[in-house]
């Protein structure tokens, strides 16, 4: 080891006072950002796959350069025939959080049923939506009003149930919700005091609906970030 110890000291990397050798400013700041290169390789080995086929750039760089702070993370995606089965699990991480922040640009109305639960049980909610969703969930709102009344009791009682959880989701004056009109935007994003998520198109621009998720304390402060910089980047639902 010696001359590779001399080499560190012709280098400033070190430095040695008494018996012992120490880290000089610059060798500090190496060892940090070589921690922080570890982390982020350890990270894209694991789910290598995923990182290479999914389009990256709805994460900013500065978050990007930070992918390591996810930690251990997992993939959930669907399994068949029961593709309702990552829906549950998600609910299953979320239950019990006192806040939960989601951001939402592929519609479909049981994603956003249980955020009204949520409030309604005072969970501090935030909801970012793109423009798209917004328009779709106001236009099935209006459809589900607008049908004939010779339809089924059972639809009906479906259609009206879920009518009032949109309302109280969307109740007039709910600063909780906010539109993002930005172009280059993730499939999704969901963080709580418990664990967050995200996901991401593929290259080729398609919805595959895996999903990242971890429960590292440092992961879920990644992922306030992330929904941060999208906030800021929204403008709160003006009625």
């Amino acid at each position: 080891m010696i001359p590779q110890v001399k080499k560190l000291l012709e280098w400033n990397l070190i430095i040695y006072e008494g018996d012992k050798y120490a880290l000089t400013p610059t060798g500090e700041a190496i060892v940090e950002n070589m921690e922080k290169l570890l982390m982020s390789l350890s990270v894209h080995e694991k789910n290598m796959d995923y990182w290479t086929d999914h389009d990256l750039s709805p994460i900013p760089k500065e978050l990007l350069f930070r992918i390591g702070e996810l930690g251990t993370c997992e993939i959930l995606e669907p399994n068949l025939p029961s593709i309702f089965e990552q829906e549950e699990e998600m609910l299953k991480r979320i239950d019990g959080s006192s806040r939960i922040s989601t951001f939402i640009s592929i519609y479909h109305p049981s994603y956003l049923l249980p955020y009204s639960s949520f409030l309604e049980q005072g969970v501090d909610v935030k909801v970012i939506m793109t423009e798209e969703v917004y328009n779709l969930l106001k236009e099935d709102i209006h459809s589900e009003i607008t049908e004939p009344c010779n339809e089924n009791p059972l639809s009906q009682s479906l259609k009206r149930e879920y009518e009032k959880e949109i309302e109280i989701l969307l109740e007039e004056g709910s600063s909780h919700i906010s539109i993002c009109k930005q172009d280059v935007k993730p499939v999704s994003i969901t963080v709580s005091d418990l664990f967050m998520s995200f996901s991401l198109l593929d290259k080729n621009g398609r919805y595959t609906n895996r999903i990242i998720l971890s429960s590292e304390s440092k992961a879920i402060e990644w992922g306030e970030e992330l929904f941060q910089y999208y906030k800021d980047r929204s403008e709160s639902l003006n009625y």
